[in-house]
Order: structure tokens, then C-alpha cells, then sequence
């Protein structure tokens, strides 16, 4: 029950963790026209804990990665949108084309900008575990 209960709630944090860290970019960069709100701030929580969850899609052996990156990133706006329109960011201007432009724009960006930040927090992971198994290697010779 707990190895599942932390299956569950590491990639959930984790998600919380990059998504509120996007967010107070997006707010020091004043793309946000309303101050932030706790239904704001709670609402990107929860998208960003699932999104950490929808990761798990990665996991898989069944599905090749570029398919599995398909998947997260249309499941992904999904739930962006879904949180914008929670959030009343959506109604103002969607029948006009400029904010569907911005908006796949503004998504793509911030979507490669915490792909970026998880690629480097992976890579990290990998060489560290990488140094310490060659640390071991070298200390059984």
C-alpha cells in the first residue's frame, strides 16, 4: 500500500513542482493579466500533480517514446485548457484566431521549456548514479 501510495504521489509532486515553478515564471513575466488567485494557484496545482501523473505514460515498454510524447503533449493541453477555462482565461478572447496562435504558441514554448527542465533534471539523475556505480567499480578492484 505505501510503495503504491509513493508511486502515485512522487510523479504527482513532482508535477506540482515543475508546474508551480513555470507558473511563477509566467506570473514575473506578466503574462498573467489578472493577480493570482488561490482558485489560480490551486487549480494549477492540481493540473500540474496530474500532468506529473499522465508522465507515467513514459513508463511503458508498449509504446515507442515519440508516440508516448504525442500522447502526454495532446493530454497536456487538454488539461491546460481545461484549467484555463476553469480559471475564465479562455472565454475572453477564444473566437478570435490571434488568441489560438498565442495560445498553441505560448503552449509549445512552455511545454519545451519543462521538457527542457526535466531532460536536465534526468540527465543529472543518470550521471550521478552513473559516478557512484564507477566509484563502486573502481573500489572493488
Amino acid at each position: 500500500m505505501i510503495k503504491l501510495m509513493k508511486k502515485i504521489l512522487n510523479p504527482f509532486i513532482f508535477g506540482v513542482t515543475i508546474g508551480s515553478t513555470i507558473y511563477l515564471l509566467v506570473i514575473a513575466a506578466g503574462y498573467q493579466p489578472t493577480p493570482p488567485t488561490p482558485k489560480n494557484i490551486l487549480s494549477i496545482m492540481l493540473m500540474s500533480g496530474l500532468i506529473g501523473l499522465l508522465s507515467w505514460i513514459f513508463e511503458t515498454d508498449s509504446l515507442p517514446y515519440f508516440i508516448a510524447l504525442v500522447v502526454h503533449c495532446l493530454s497536456t493541453f487538454g488539461l491546460v485548457t481545461i484549467m484555463m477555462a476553469y480559471n475564465g482565461w479562455l472565454f475572453s478572447a477564444w473566437d478570435r484566431p490571434q488568441f489560438w496562435i498565442n495560445y498553441l504558441l505560448g503552449y509549445a514554448v512552455i511545454y519545451g521549456l519543462a521538457w527542457g527542465i526535466i531532460e536536465l533534471i534526468l540527465i543529472t539523475r543518470v550521471r550521478r548514479i552513473n559516478e557512484v556505480i564507477k566509484k563502486r567499480n573502481q573500489e572493488e578492484r
